[in-house]
């Protein structure tokens, strides 16, 4: 039983490395804890690591499970981890308060100090009009379009 022809294990390096930023840098502990509880709960020992991989080769089938969004702008947030937001609060408030469909929401990266998220660029301009500004964890809110890096 060998590899199959398709397969190519560098093609899971994006996936594995996304996966290891997001569980160090953006998820919630304890939330990442009750599933890892219950995955040891249900998952007989002996499959973990088939099921691990099955879920590796699905995500890897997802472009990495990361959302594109078709004419994405990046858009900067004035709010990070310091502040205890995770990617669910900011798509919470991009959709009731920034009135941004869900499906408008891509990559979301989560920083010590600030966020950027990926949005459609028709819903970006409603959102910045909608969130700049506004007080949110005790925070005067700056939402924007990102600056391109320099040298980028």
């Amino acid at each position: 039983m060998g590899k199959p022809d398709n397969f190519n294990s560098d093609d899971l390096k994006p996936v594995i490395e996304n996966l290891i930023d997001k569980v160090k840098n953006q998820e919630d502990p304890d939330l990442l804890n009750a599933y890892r509880k219950a995955f040891k709960k249900q998952v007989p020992f002996a499959l973990r690591s088939w099921v691990t991989a099955y879920m590796l080769k699905e995500m890897g089938q997802k472009k990495g499970g990361r959302k594109t969004v078709a004419d994405g702008t990046s858009v900067f947030v004035s709010i990070g981890r310091n502040r205890k937001v995770f990617p669910k609060d900011l798509v919470h408030l991009f959709v009731n308060t920034g009135k941004v469909n869900r499906e408008d929401i891509g990559d979301i990266k989560i920083l010590d100090n600030y966020s950027f998220m990926t949005i459609s660029r028709s819903a970006a301009e409603n959102a910045i009009d909608n969130l700049d500004g506004i007080d949110y964890r005790g925070r005067k809110l700056t939402v924007n379009f990102a600056k391109k890096k320099a040298g980028s």
